[in-house]
Formats: C-alpha cells, sequence, structure tokens
C-alpha cells in the first residue's frame, strides 16, 4: 500500500511526503522504518530514470561531446540544459543540509501535514488562470523552480506540483516545465536515498521482511512509471489544475480526522 502511495504521489502533485505522513498514521506506523524508506526512494528513482532514460542520454551525451569536441556548438543546448539542472539543484543541496534536522522535525506533525496540503492546492488552483506561454527554462527560472523544490521538502508541499507550477508562473511551457521538474527531481530523490542508504550502516536487518521491502519498491517503480506517463497526458491537456481539489480534499480530511 505504502508502494502504491509513494508511487503515485512523487510524481503526481498531490505530495509523496504528505500522503506517507497520513497513510503510516491511518496504519499505525509509528516506528521509522529505514529500510522500506529506501525500498520506496528506490522504486521512484528508477521509474524516473528509466522513464526519462533518452533525455538523460541526450543530456549527458551531448554535454560530454561539448566538453571534449572541438565543434561544442552542436551541443551547445544540451549543455546549457545540463547548467540548468544544475542550477536548478543548489537550492535544495545547500538548504536540505542546513535544515535537514527543522524539516524531518515537521514529518511527525499531521497538522503541519494538513496545513501544508491546503497550500499546495491553492498553488494547483492558481495555474487555472495562467496563459499558456512558450519561455524556456533558464538559469534564473532553473533557480527558481529549485527554490520551489526546497520548499517542497516539507510534507504537503508537492515536490512536482510545485515545481511545475512555479514553472508556468514564469512563463514556461506547461509539458516543458513538467519535463524539466521531472530530470530535476533526479538529482534531489538520488541524495535523499543516498542519505537513507548510509543510514542503513547502524541498523540491524531482517531478512524475512526484505521480500517485502522488495514488493514495496517494485509496486513504487511499476505505479511510479504510470503516474508520470499519466501527468504528462494531462498536463498536455491544460487539466494540471484539478488536482488541487484532490489537495484540498486531502488537507481538510487530514486537520479533521487528526
Amino acid at each position: 500500500m505504502l508502494g502504491f502511495v509513494q508511487g503515485a504521489s512523487e510524481f503526481l502533485p498531490i505530495s509523496s511526503s504528505g500522503h506517507l505522513v497520513i497513510f503510516q498514521a491511518l496504519l499505525g506506523i509509528e516506528a521509522e522504518n529505514i529500510y522500506l524508506e529506501v525500498a520506496l526512494h528506490f522504486g521512484t528513482l528508477l521509474a524516473v530514470v528509466v522513464y526519462f532514460r533518452r533525455d538523460l542520454v541526450y543530456l549527458i551525451g551531448g554535454t560530454v561531446r561539448y566538453l571534449l569536441t572541438q565543434n561544442g556548438r552542436m551541443y551547445a543546448e544540451q549543455f546549457r540544459m545540463f547548467l540548468c539542472l544544475l542550477v536548478g539543484t543548489i537550492p535544495v543541496a545547500i538548504g536540505g543540509s542546513l535544515l535537514k534536522d527543522d524539516l524531518e522535525a515537521t514529518f511527525e506533525s499531521t497538522a503541519i501535514t494538513g496545513g501544508m496540503l491546503l497550500m499546495t492546492a491553492v498553488l494547483l488552483l492558481l495555474t487555472r488562470m495562467v496563459s499558456m506561454k512558450e519561455k524556456s527554462v533558464n538559469y534564473p527560472r532553473a533557480l527558481a523552480i529549485g527554490v520551489a523544490q526546497l520548499v517542497a521538502i516539507l510534507p504537503g508541499i508537492s515536490r512536482s506540483g510545485s515545481t511545475i507550477a512555479t514553472g508556468m508562473f514564469l512563463g514556461v511551457n506547461p509539458t516543458r516545465a513538467a519535463r524539466f521538474s521531472f530530470l530535476l527531481s533526479i538529482p534531489a530523490v538520488s541524495a535523499a536515498f543516498i542519505l537513507k542508504l548510509l543510514d542503513l550502516a547502524a541498523e540491524p536487518v531482517v531478512t524475512t521482511d526484505l521480500v517485502n521491502y522488495g514488493v514495496g519498491a517494485l509496486v513504487a517503480f511499476l505505479v511510479g512509471l504510470a503516474a508520470i506517463h499519466y501527468l504528462l497526458k494531462l498536463i498536455a491537456t491544460n487539466r494540471f489544475w484539478l488536482f488541487g481539489f484532490w489537495c484540498l480534499a486531502a488537507g481538510v480530511l487530514t486537520l479533521t480526522y487528526f
């Protein structure tokens, strides 16, 4: 169940961290399970890497050729986009490390989660009023989208929702903003996965539970692939804002129930 929640909410604009807090509370899971967190993060990381494998090969291959070949102009666009992704990663890399303890404390509060879900709802609904534009992602816009990704560490603030919405508010084409958002998630999710993996050194493992963790990772991976595909289709038809109603309902129910 948590694998399904992680896979769907990691990429749909409804906040994976917020929904995991809610479902763990509903299921009575109080203690942190580091193995489960690693498994779920691995599943969603694998999903976005597999889905955007061609984009990654295009960007990385073009960047390497730009740096190593004499005719670098042919690959200037790939190199520029690679730098935009680096710029967009700076806020979460610096802010996440400096505010790590304070941010982790917020995951213990369902009240904070409910309130942040309402903020996500407002943000998504506001995109309904954004007119379609065709601006590209440049360095200032990449930095702004990166700041939105940092804020989205809070449970209840959707990472994909806040980054895509920020791009749309800045005039970036919604589909282009979504693809940039998903590519930008790879360094962030990778860092979260590696940090959790390092924490395993101090945790004993129960081998009989490994099958359960594997199931969670597999479900997160498969549902994640479907969620990415579905969201890109929805954005292309200008219905991204509809997720605001889900977040509104989830926020109200969370504040009421808990």
